[in-house]
């Protein structure tokens, strides 16, 4: 691995492990929102945050009128937020989409209080599933409802509500065995690699503006990525990448490398923008043979990039293979978990994608147009020879 990698590795597990200690779900995320604003100021980008709080981080382009590419990923992960307090009796609503273990008695969770204090509390409970539909996702795994019941441990005023509340999980890890396990991968690991990324090309020359945009409540209904579409925050040129992590898959398997997503449950994506990623990671395992990659229809979930498809952009994806997917664990609530190899060169994929940023690579699909002239004139060449002329003549053809 070069310098430049290893430059790349060390700061995307360092602000990985930073956002993991800011417990955050759909329309808390203010602390996740900050961090990723503050240190990519630090990095030099210009930072702005439009007004329902997404923050966008821009590396200038030297020619103003080329497309950019835009990385996008969302600061929140699925929770619940307290909605009604009775002394130590909570009632909270999901946020998100949650196993049937959040909601089972027994499944330990954190209310966050003022200035980030962490308030121990206890799953009770939860209403029944109400219809069909309900019904079909607890059958699936997923709890089929969106009220659920707890009990403080201690005799907390949570003050005025509502407040946040996440799963008790560790906040971050990286194990001996490459693999990070933490609270909430999804997808603060893709907030984390394209920050890491931008850091490593400041001072590279980009004919068009390389873009970090880091959204709000995506988990709830890509409410932050929709917004940010439809008012165009970002020029309709822009080619969106998602960076995202999404459940395991067959194709898509922890260990096996970062995931170009080719469409997600909702749509395809476009090969215009894809060209960019297969181009950069063709540079990449020039120089490094190593290095792995893979490409799959990641359809277990919905992502932003078709937000933005919906609103006209050319759009593609990463996605890096994740493991207890919603914490949905074999034995409840877990942390997710993704491989260290895979999400370091994601990070990898995306710095060497904002290069290219105001170019137009061919990828695949422009080698395949150029003709073929010496397999061609063999072709034709083999039409004379006698045995080929003799076939056809017996078959009727001249």
């Amino acid at each position: 691995m070069n310098t430049g990698s290893e430059q790349i590795e060390s700061s995307a597990l360092e602000i990985l492990s930073e956002l993991g200690k800011l417990p955050a779900t759909s329309y808390w995320e203010d602390g996740p929102a900050r961090y990723l604003a503050v240190r990519a100021r630090e990095a030099g980008l210009e930072v702005t945050r439009d007004e329902w709080g997404n923050v966008l981080a821009t590396k200038t382009g030297t020619d103003p009128d080329a497309p950019g590419i835009a990385f996008v990923a969302h600061t929140d992960h699925p929770g619940y937020e307290v909605v009604e307090q009775d002394g130590k009796k909570l009632t909270l609503k999901t946020m998100g989409g949650v196993g049937i273990a959040a909601g089972r008695a027994g499944t330990s969770i954190l209310v966050i209080g003022r200035h980030g204090v962490r308030i121990k509390a206890t799953i009770t409970g939860a209403d029944a599933p109400d219809g069909d539909f309900a019904k079909s996702r607890e059958d699936a795994g997923w709890l089929g409802t969106d009220t659920v019941y707890a009990e403080l441990e201690g005799d907390t005023d949570l003050g005025e509500l509502p407040k946040p509340a996440v799963p008790d999980l560790l906040d971050y890890e990286l194990g001996d065995d490459d693999i990070i396990r933490m609270r909430a991968a999804d997808d603060l690991a893709g907030c984390a690699a394209i920050l890491a990324a931008l850091e490593s090309i400041t001072e590279a020359a980009t004919k068009g503006n390389v873009y970090g945009l880091f959204t709000r409540a995506e988990e709830v209904g890509l409410i932050g990525a929709r917004i940010a579409a439809e008012q165009e925050l970002l020029p309709k040129s822009t080619i969106i990448v998602s960076v995202e992590t999404s459940s395991v898959l067959p194709g898509a398997e922890i260990g096996d490398g970062v995931v170009i997503r080719t469409g997600d449950r909702a749509a395809t994506f476009d090969y215009e923008a894809e060209a960019y990623l297969g181009e950069a990671a063709q540079r990449i395992k020039s120089a490094d043979p190593t290095f792995k990659i893979q490409r799959q229809l990641m359809s277990a979930g919905g992502c932003e990039a078709s937000a933005f498809k919906a609103f006209g952009h050319k759009v593609t994806g990463t996605a890096f293979p994740l493991g207890a997917w919603h914490n949905r664990g074999e034995n409840g609530v877990e942390p997710e978990f993704i491989s260290k190899d895979d999400f370091v060169g994601g990070a990898r994929l995306i710095a060497e994608a904002g290069k290219l940023a105001g170019t137009s690579p061919a990828g695949v699909l422009g080698r395949l147009s150029d003709t073929p002239s010496d397999e061609a004139d063999r072709l034709k060449r083999d039409r004379l020879r006698p045995e080929y002329v003799k076939y056809w003549a017996y078959s009727g053809f001249e």
